[in-house]
């Protein structure tokens, strides 16, 4: 073999060896780098999980609270229904009781009122206030009532009355002949003062009072339910 056979030989042995070097080194670098990737891939592939879950189970958080507050909200209007009823009930039931009950009810709420307006008036003039001089007390009614029940309400009153405020006071006391537009009741119009009795007036002010007691009985059984449902 001749010296540049020889060096050829060479050259190419280490050519050779280089390529070998380099192929094993790259496999390597490619093997290195599919294994970052997969372990990235499966970082990426938690993490997407991870977060689809939260965002899945913020979705049925979600939604179970809308569904609670719905459901909160029309057991809501039911129960108000239902209160609505019971009151409107309550004021049927008083406008359509006998007749002596009923009219009792209207003089004791024309003669309260006859009173507390005359005591009001006694105060201010302690006072030192100036007041002016009513010339009418005008006692409205719907037209059943005013036919019905008009004289003889202003006469009870008078009985229940007169020596509170005074005969002379309650001369100006009469029975108007124009009707107002309520269920029942009565209205008291003196000066430019309107005093509402109406039978709606007053279940209203009795309704502020006692609706929580009466919710506790309508409902009652209806919250035991609720909670043995809520303990299953």
């Amino acid at each position: 073999m001749t010296g540049i056979e020889r060096i050829t030989e060479r050259i190419l042995a280490d050519a050779k060896e280089r390529a070998r070097v380099i192929l094993e080194t790259a496999q390597n670098d490619c093997r290195a780098l599919a294994e970052d990737f997969a372990a990235r891939a499966d970082a990426l592939r938690d993490a997407i999980a991870e977060r689809a879950m939260r965002e899945g189970e913020d979705v049925i958080a979600r939604a179970r609270s809308s569904a609670a507050r719905t459901r909160r909200n029309l057991l809501l209007d039911a129960r108000r229904r239902v209160l609505d009823e019971a009151f409107e009930a309550a004021k049927r039931e008083i406008c359509d009781t006998d007749y002596g009950k009923y009219r009792e009810l209207l003089v004791a709420l024309l003669s309260s009122a006859l009173i507390a307006q005359a005591d009001a008036e006694r105060e201010s003039i302690a006072l030192g206030d100036e007041v002016a001089k009513i010339e009418a007390h005008e006692v409205r009614m719907n037209a059943a009532d005013r036919a019905a029940l008009g004289a003889a309400v202003i006469e009870g009153a008078r009985a229940v009355c007169e020596r509170r405020i005074g005969a002379e006071r309650f001369a100006r006391v009469h029975l108007s002949d124009e009707d107002a537009d309520i269920d029942g009741g009565l209205l008291l119009r003196f000066g430019a003062v309107e005093v509402n009795c109406s039978i709606a007036a007053v279940i209203g002010e009795v309704r502020r009072t006692l609706e929580p007691r009466v919710a506790d009985i309508l409902f009652a059984e209806e919250g035991d339910r609720e909670s043995e449902r809520d303990r299953s």
